[in-house]
């Protein structure tokens, strides 16, 4: 069977509801290819706050798949993103992950490049490239836009930003705006694991299922109270599961889950003290959430619990992070996650914030451990020829009927217990993957 006849089995599957995948798309090398080529390439990804770089030269290093870019501020004020390889002899220009500049000189050869790009320098012009059409020959770009105080690159986008997020920004919004804006609390995380990205990417659009399994450790030892996603194990009526978010071409985008505190002692605002008040119906919402997990296709995940610890006998606070899964292979993913808090968090609490999320979430953190050991063994066993015959499954049904009167977009049911935000992902990943073709 010819990796397009598998593709094509599986799409058939999704129409007729029965969701099986092929365990070989976890770890294939062709398909890896045709998602550079037909995800990667077309999609909008996530490259870092503003915060980052507040200052005219200031750049970060960052990543689309494999694809290195530099993400800086012009002297213009205007923030681009160029691929990071001289337009002479490919070597990569730029080896800091940050820093400040006016301008980069390749370590090759010496051509010059100033913070807008353009080529500014070439050592020998004058009498070995006379016929050079410097104006054609800076480095190249990618289109940048925001949302917030999130900047997005795409490298060839069909649709704006704000039309890819589509019905997700009604979501983002409670986090990202009513909260009065997130900010990162310090640079990345950044550790790379032997496992593919799309199972990280699905688990984060709300697989409520193994956290009853995978990380019972967690609640064990302490480390999530009974309002978090790790608290308890049955399922509960303080929950609510979103998918299918559309974008503006009535694409899937993305899946939420949201819980609920069940009670005044425990406060919502996802457990951080926001005092505000309100005009947007939304902030009715902010009010109560506790908790939240979401995957924004392809790669962009959140995650927020309230009321945790790392174990010690300081303070409780949330677990609160942004991360992107970059595919850097089949088997290979490079994870970068920054931890977040409210602007107007005080940097002692959000020192906290920070400790608690590695705790959890570092390349170490017992969260992360639980779930890496995992996806490391599916992407092992999915990489050989029998993996090919062998179909897992995405058929968990919701079983609580869709909430009457709930004023957001997307399926929404009172229920997590479910594999529906899964299934959100994977629609939007074959629809890409096979594109037109019928």
């Amino acid at each position: 069977m010819s990796v397009y006849d598998m593709l094509r089995k599986m799409r058939d599957s999704f129409s007729n509801q029965q969701y099986e995948i092929p365990l070989k798309v976890i770890n294939d090398y062709q398909i890896y290819e045709l998602e550079l080529e037909k995800i990667f390439s077309r999609s909008w990804i996530f490259l870092g706050f503003e915060e980052e770089i507040p200052n005219i030269g200031d750049y970060m290093v960052r990543y689309i798949g494999p694809d290195p870019f530099i993400v800086i501020r012009g002297d213009d004020n205007k923030i681009r993103a160029f691929f990071n390889s001289c337009r002479h002899r490919g070597s990569m220009i730029c080896t800091s992950e940050y820093g400040n500049a006016r301008k980069f000189t390749c370590p090759y050869h010496g051509w010059s490049y100033d913070n807008k790009g353009k080529l500014i320098g070439v050592p020998l012009r004058d009498r070995i490239y006379k016929n050079l059409d410097m104006e054609k020959w800076g480095l190249i770009e990618i289109n940048v836009e925001k949302y917030e105080n999130l900047i997005f690159g795409s490298e060839s986008p069909r649709i704006s930003l704000s039309e890819y997020l589509g019905e997700a920004k009604y979501y983002l919004d409670i986090i990202f705006k009513l909260t009065g804006g997130m900010r990162p609390v310090n640079t990345p995380l950044k550790f790379t694991s032997d496992f593919n990205w799309k199972i990280g990417a699905e688990n984060f659009s709300e697989d409520r299922l193994h956290t009853v399994v995978t990380h019972k450790t967690v609640a064990d030892f302490g480390f999530a109270s009974p309002v978090s996603r790790f608290g308890y194990i049955t399922p509960g009526t303080n929950e609510v599961s979103i998918a299918d978010l559309k974008d503006t071409e009535g694409k899937v985008i993305g899946a939420f889950g949201f819980r609920f505190t069940p009670g005044e002692h425990i406060p919502g605002y996802f457990g951080f003290k926001i005092n505000s008040t309100f005009k947007d119906p939304r902030g009715n919402l902010l009010k109560k959430i506790s908790h939240t997990v979401f995957t924004i296709f392809p790669n962009l995940s959140g995650f927020i619990a309230a009321d945790s610890s790392d174990g010690s006998r300081k303070d409780r606070a949330p677990v609160s992070l942004l991360r992107v899964w970059q595919p850097l292979g089949p088997d290979k993913t490079l994870i970068q996650t920054w931890v977040i808090a409210p602007k107007n968090t005080s940097d002692e609490i959000a020192k906290r914030v920070y400790e608690i999320t590695v705790s959890h979430f570092g390349p170490s953190g017992a969260a992360e451990q639980d779930d890496t050991s995992i996806w490391r063994g599916i992407t092992q066993v999915a990489r050989g020829y029998f993996s090919k015959m062998n179909t897992t499954n995405l058929k968990a049904e919701p079983d609580l009927p869709p909430l009457e009167g709930w004023e957001g977009p997307g399926i929404v049911r009172p229920t997590q217990f479910h594999e529906e935000c899964q299934r959100t992902f994977w629609r939007r990943w074959i629809m890409e993957i096979l594109g037109d073709e019928k």
